[in-house]
C-alpha cells in the first residue's frame, strides 16, 4: 500500500493564523518592551550617575550619556556653582535629546543663551557649571567647592 502525505495541512494551520495573536505578538516585541527597559535605565541613571575626577580626565558613569572627557578640554576659570532657580542665563530652553521630568533631567539640552549642555540635575539648587571646548557640563552634587578646588588642583599639577 502507498504512503499519502498532506503537505497542505502541515503548512497552513486549519481555520487560519489569527490576525489579533501576531498584532499582540508585535506589539510586545516592538513597542512594550523597549519601553520596559528605556524605563529601567532612565530609572537606573536617577540613582547611579557618578562624576569621578582622575588625573588626566573627568569620567561620568551613567546608563545613558556617559562620557571621558579629558581634562585639557575642560575651561578651569569657568568652572563655578549655580542656583538653576536663580542663574536664569542658564535655564534649560529645550531637551534635544534626553529625559526630563520634574525632579531629574538628564541629557543633551540647549541653555537659554543657545549653548549645548549636557545635563545631569537632580537639584536645580545645587548645580556645577563646567564649561568645556565643545558644550557646558552642568551636574548636581553635594560639596561642589570641594569639588572645583580639587579640578583646579590637578589642572595646576600638569
Amino acid at each position: 500500500m502507498d504512503t499519502i502525505v498532506y503537505l497542505n495541512s502541515l503548512i497552513q494551520p486549519k481555520g487560519g493564523t489569527s490576525f489579533v495573536i501576531i498584532f499582540l505578538v508585535g506589539l510586545i516585541l516592538v513597542i512594550i518592551i523597549p519601553l520596559t527597559i528605556l524605563t529601567f535605565g532612565i530609572m537606573s541613571s536617577m540613582h547611579n550617575t557618578t562624576l569621578t575626577l582622575t588625573e588626566s580626565e573627568l569620567i561620568i558613569k551613567t546608563a545613558f550619556y556617559g562620557r571621558k572627557i579629558p581634562l585639557e578640554n575642560i575651561m578651569i576659570d569657568g568652572i563655578k556653582a549655580i542656583s538653576l532657580d536663580h542663574d536664569t542665563d542658564y535655564d534649560l530652553s529645550f531637551r534635544t535629546n534626553g529625559t526630563a521630568l520634574s525632579q531629574f533631567k538628564s541629557g543633551w539640552f540647549r541653555l537659554k543663551n543657545r549653548e549645548k549642555a549636557l545635563v545631569f540635575i537632580t537639584d536645580k539648587s545645587s548645580v556645577v557649571l563646567i564649561p568645556t571646548k565643545e558644550y557646558v557640563l552642568l551636574f548636581s552634587m553635594d560639596n561642589i567647592d570641594e569639588f572645583i578646588n580639587k579640578i583646579k588642583a590637578m589642572k595646576l599639577q600638569r
